[in-house]
């Protein structure tokens, strides 16, 4: 069933970033698996430029999520403590694979959110984040 109202064409690295939250550890964590990841879907070895083109859409997936979910949770009458201790992002994805998450509830939203922005953050203040937008903004200007 497709849900033509909202069907568009987005960029291809949209869906790669969304299924690899569930799937793929970071490429700090794990170089090997982010390249085999791209390298099944591309059909070649990914290279440099897709490498970082993935990279920067994790993190704006990441702040899209952070956004919604946080926004959600306090519509809901949550506050939203910059401070507050959520999981690790992996153990949170492990329970909410397994259903011992609902993420129906606001303080599940809020956790996911407050997850989100603190995986977005911390990846955007690594090295690797200046060096994917460097590259993309070279491949761009010497176009």
């Amino acid at each position: 069933m497709v849900n033509w109202e909202s069907a568009f064409l987005n960029d291809q690295y949209v869906d790669l970033a969304i299924v690899a939250k569930f799937f793929v550890k970071g490429e700090v964590e794990d170089y090997a698996q982010v390249e085999a990841y791209l390298r099944a879907y591309f059909g070649e070895p990914a290279g440099e430029y897709r490498r970082s083109c993935f990279y920067m859409m994790r993190q704006a997936v990441s702040m899209f999520y952070a956004t919604l979910l946080l926004l959600e949770a306090s519509r809901s009458g949550m506050t939203i403590d910059a401070d507050m201790t959520v999981p690790d992002f992996r153990d949170f994805h492990q329970d909410l694979i397994s259903g011992k998450v609902d993420m129906m509830t606001a303080e599940a939203k809020l956790q996911y959110g407050m997850i989100h922005l603190r995986e977005a953050l911390r990846n955007m203040r690594a090295p690797r984040f200046e060096e994917a937008v460097a590259r993309v903004r070279d491949f761009h200007t010497s176009e």
